[in-house]
């Protein structure tokens, strides 16, 4: 896949719309940076406390059920600690991940100077729905309307969405330490997003790479495509 040529981008940005544009979508760009970065950052952090938790107070134990049996107080103690700093770093991952997309459609907003219409939208309002609809009324950047949809559409993006806005809005969807009885996994224990329910729709438990990795690519890889089409607009805009 080509790389997204941000420093393209911002030329053009400023060719077309002038600095104070190219200032905005720089701001927004970085912020998905960012964003990208710390949900890596805190997604490995919990798969690191997961295997130095492991390997200090499991090495030796068929199953985590000792850590509570009497006279295991010590390892009983590690373990809530260990679920509060994994449950903290797990759904830091999951909404660092989940607000990508709407900061990506800010940068693409002021890249295609969509603020500077008369349907403008306020400040409030921006997000991925809301400027793929002023897309579409711009010939010039119609064609990155139903792409920058497609950023929130992928198979796992319901459940993603669900875990951030549950925990950000009514309560927290915690981090389970999910031990596999069965023999069918190839690991025998995971860390989980635990089950809960949101509007009436249920949300089984879910490993927490289950969960974030293939919505992390998917993401990555829409955010590249559409800055390359958004750069091919540009320059098109340009001559």
């Amino acid at each position: 896949m080509t790389p997204w040529d941000l420093n393209e981008t911002y030329r053009l940005v400023q060719s077309v719309f002038g600095r104070d544009q190219e200032i905005l979508t720089r701001e927004s760009a970085r912020s998905v940076a960012d964003r990208q970065a710390f949900s890596s950052y805190h997604f490995y952090e919990a798969m690191r406390l997961s295997r130095a938790f492991e390997r200090k107070h499991l090495g030796d134990a068929r199953t985590i059920l000792e850590i509570h049996a009497q006279g295991a107080e010590k390892k009983e103690r590690a373990f809530h600690v260990f679920m509060v700093r994994a449950g903290a770093h797990s759904l830091a991952a999951v909404q660092s991940l989940h607000a990508i997309p709407d900061i990506f459609a800010h940068a693409i907003y002021y890249a295609a100077g969509q603020n500077l219409q008369p349907y403008a939208l306020d400040d409030s309002k921006v997000a991925v729905q809301s400027v793929a609809s002023c897309l579409k009324k711009d010939g010039r950047f119609a064609p990155l309307s139903a792409s920058l949809k497609s950023i929130q559409s992928g198979s796992g993006w319901q459940h993603l969405a669900a875990v951030s806005n549950m925990s950000k809005h009514r309560n927290v969807v915690r981090a389970a330490y999910n031990e596999d009885w069965t023999g069918m996994r190839p690991t025998l224990r995971e860390l989980h997003v635990s089950a809960f329910m949101r509007n009436e729709k249920s949300y089984s438990a879910v490993a927490l790479t289950e969960l974030l990795e293939p919505e992390y690519e998917r993401i990555m890889r829409t955010v590249i495509t559409i800055g390359n089409e958004l750069n091919a607009c540009l320059r098109s805009a340009a001559t």
